[in-house]
């Protein structure tokens, strides 16, 4: 795929849509790591909405994550058969099918300067630099750095394909291969130009199906959870804002792909996207700021203070300086044809005027309207007291149990919850879906949702007494 984006150019919230399946931004999970400033909240998702992975477990497939999680709250106990460093698809019961997703971090921006002293694989003098970055040594050993990470992650894929192959499952499997945000240097991580939100995404299908081929169709992350449970034959939730791509409930071409940037760690700015074949327009609802925000975390990189000192000593061009100054434009236009690195706004030029209007209303109508009413006027304080009224994190309700013709029974909570049970002795919970053979004890049962505590738990001991 060759016009794969997220909608916001940072991991976290897009974490969000890729367990969701649904725009962090309309969620009030746009803002980086959600428990900045109060280490207790975490994103609460909407009435029904539940980790997409929990309906494939439902259907029976093994579910596991290795290892990341960070999607804005956190992980229910119904997501994951197994989330941690030793989840593995190979630990399924035998003949089950399963969905494992693992999480390589060798191209995180923190590896350029993490892995700064380590052996290049790509020559910094053959490197291509962007017209917006200074070209010197030190932008070039940071782009060689990037290169050389991403070298490692190939080869780290490539174990994890053999050891596919070498089980005999490759040809019963699908494979997904993509990044959670765009390049991870400055100008990109963290935008949404195309540099930021449009990454690399590939699917193999058994036997060579489709091999070879290349799907020039716009898609966001949201499409991705729509995706899998439409190959693995599940109905694609209404709640879900994505489109499958492929499989039995394959959707329509898009026309737009979205995007929108709140807070970076302590950094705050507010931008929106849209985005058709040809053309990205962006406004800026802070433009009495430089688009450039003074992230602490990303000031570790040599190339980023490095491009911060040549500004201040007006030692850039101007395409260069662009980036930090203020204000900044309130509105953007890019042909990405002609200008692929989003260099020349054509938000003022004459000729343009025709395709402005035309993406700003679609901005307003497809985006705005039907997505992000509230974000427009909500601010992260506005998401957190809705989340959790009077500062106090909700609870989920506490299961009900009963005895019904020697089965055990948890009475039905509405959708916004889900149960999980475990035995005593063992730490795995496992999800709830119909009444169980009461064949021993010990069976621990509560109820989880996304953002809630978890409930108190309910008691079966061996003589199968609830409690």
């Amino acid at each position: 795929h060759t016009s794969m984006f997220t909608s916001c150019g940072v991991s976290a919230p897009s974490r969000y849509s890729l367990i969701t399946g649904r725009v962090s931004s309309a969620d009030g999970a746009n803002y980086m790591r959600s428990n900045f400033f109060d280490k207790e909240f975490e994103v609460v998702a909407p009435d029904g909405v539940k980790c997409f992975t929990e309906y494939l477990r439902a259907a029976g497939y093994y579910c596991t994550n290795n290892s990341k999680t960070d999607y804005q709250f956190k992980t229910p106990l119904s997501a994951w058969d197994e989330s941690g460093v030793n989840a593995h698809w190979k630990n399924a019961p035998q003949d089950a099918p399963f969905y494992s997703v693992f999480n390589l971090n060798s191209t995180h921006e923190s590896m350029i300067w993490k892995n700064s002293e380590k052996e290049l694989f790509v020559d910094p003098s053959k490197v291509v630099v962007p017209p917006y970055y200074a070209d010197n040594s030190v932008v070039r050993h940071d782009m060689a750095v990037m290169y050389s990470n991403i070298t490692r992650m190939d080869n780290e894929f490539g174990q994890l394909y053999d050891e596919l192959k070498n089980s005999g499952k490759l040809e019963s499997t699908i494979l997904i291969f993509y990044s959670d945000n765009g390049g991870p240097l400055p100008r990109a991580k963290r935008e949404i130009m195309d540099s930021g939100t449009r990454v690399p995404f590939m699917i193999r299908f058994p036997n060579g199906d489709l091999a070879g081929t290349i799907n020039e169709d716009l898609n966001m992350f949201v499409d991705i959870p729509a995706t899998i449970l439409s190959l693995a034959g599940l109905e694609v939730l209404k709640n879900i804002h994505g489109q499958a791509m492929y499989g039995q409930a394959k959707g329509e071409t898009r026309k737009y792909v979205f995007g929108a940037t709140d807070r970076f760690d302590e950094q705050v700015e507010k931008r929106a996207s849209i985005r058709d074949s040809r053309f990205l327009y962006i406004k800026n609802y802070m433009d009495q700021q430089s688009v450039y925000r003074p992230v602490e975390f990303r000031l570790q990189m040599p190339m980023m203070r490095n491009l911060l000192e040549l500004y201040n000593k007006g030692e850039l061009n101007a395409v260069q300086r662009r980036w930090f100054e203020s204000p900044s434009a309130s509105e953007e236009l890019y042909d990405c044809f002609a200008d692929p690195h989003n260099i020349n706004n054509l938000a003022n030029d004459p000729n343009y005027i025709s395709i402005l209007k035309k993406m700003r209303s679609a901005f307003e109508s497809e985006w705005i309207e039907k997505f992000n009413k509230k974000w427009v006027s909500y601010s992260e304080a506005d998401f957190v007291k809705e989340m959790h009224p009077n500062g106090v994190k909700p609870q989920c309700p506490t299961p009900v149990c009963r005895l019904e013709n020697g089965l055990l029974v948890v009475e039905d909570l509405d959708d916004n919850y889900s149960i999980v049970y475990r035995t005593k002795s063992d730490n795995k919970w496992n999800l709830y879906t119909k009444p169980l053979t009461c064949t021993s004890g010990n069976l621990l049962f509560k109820s989880c949702r996304i953002g809630y505590l978890d409930s108190e738990e309910i008691v079966i001991d061996n003589n199968m007494v609830i409690n």
